[in-house]
């Protein structure tokens, strides 16, 4: 499974910054061991000392990656775990790629969409919520939803659905 992709260096000692983690940088910090995957298939495993937030993105630190020279020939590769891998999330957490792809629901019962994807915004990851198209084929409505106690209700991995409560003006976002 992908975790990741490896933009390029961040500073000169060895730091990459690492795009489209779904992952919090704990949760990254969590993983261990991850494999960089270069475009030709071959692998090397990476040992994760460090990540911490960097825009959009991370800026990790691996084991063995100490200087500009050694993170250039990272450049480009994708980070790839065994799912199985992951350690458990914890009670009443899950991890944010676990949401894409769920039914997102109101407590009302009306059906929003699904979560195409989970931008980390800072304190609150948001949702991205898009609706089916519709018959003649145009884009289905998209909203921004906060992954705060006000708007989640719920999220069940093993149902395949998030539960939400619209806030006064979220019909607009």
């Amino acid at each position: 499974m992908e975790v990741g992709r490896i933009v390029k260096p961040h500073g000169l000692r060895g730091e990459l910054v690492v795009s489209g983690v779904r992952l919090d940088p704990d949760e990254f910090r969590a993983l261990g061991t991850v494999e960089a995957v270069r475009a030709d298939g071959s692998r090397r495993s990476l040992d994760v000392v460090s990540a911490r937030p960097f825009m959009q993105s991370l800026l990790a630190r691996f084991a063995g990656v100490e200087d500009v020279d050694q993170a250039r020939e990272l450049h480009g590769q994708v980070l790839e775990i065994d799912p199985a891998c992951l350690p458990p999330p914890g009670d009443g957490t899950v991890y944010l790629f676990q949401m894409l792809g769920l039914v997102v629901r109101t407590d009302a019962g009306e059906e929003l969409g699904r979560v195409a994807e989970v931008l980390q915004t800072g304190a609150t990851p948001v949702l991205v919520v898009r609706g089916d198209p519709t018959p003649e084929g145009a884009r289905g409505r998209e909203r921004m939803i906060p992954m705060s106690p006000d708007a989640l209700r719920s999220v069940d991995t093993a149902l395949g659905e998030v539960i939400v409560h619209l806030l006064p003006g979220m019909e607009d976002l």
